[in-house]
């Protein structure tokens, strides 16, 4: 059989190791606030600016120190809401 990922993860520098993980984890961000705006309908998904993922990521670090979790919502004018884990 092939290497786990835990094999491949374990034969890779730490440094390398810590920038895929930051990689992944802007991306999942991003994933969830592209997803939570296709939800609401509008058309096409507008770019999200980094920065906006820049601050996200640093609240949801600052959430997470303190054991917690993160979720946005948008509350609709019809009273429906959607929202997603960050």
């Amino acid at each position: 059989m092939g290497r786990t990922l835990e094999d491949i993860i374990a034969s890779e520098s730490p440094e390398v190791v810590q920038r895929a993980k930051a990689l992944a984890e802007e991306q999942l961000v991003r994933l969830s606030v592209t997803k939570l705006l296709s939800n609401l309908g509008s058309g096409d998904v507008p770019e999200i600016d980094p920065d906006v993922i820049d601050s996200l990521l640093s609240l949801k670090r600052s959430i997470e120190n303190q054991h917690c979790r993160l979720s946005l919502f948008v509350h609709m004018p019809d009273g429906t809401h959607h929202g997603v884990k960050i």
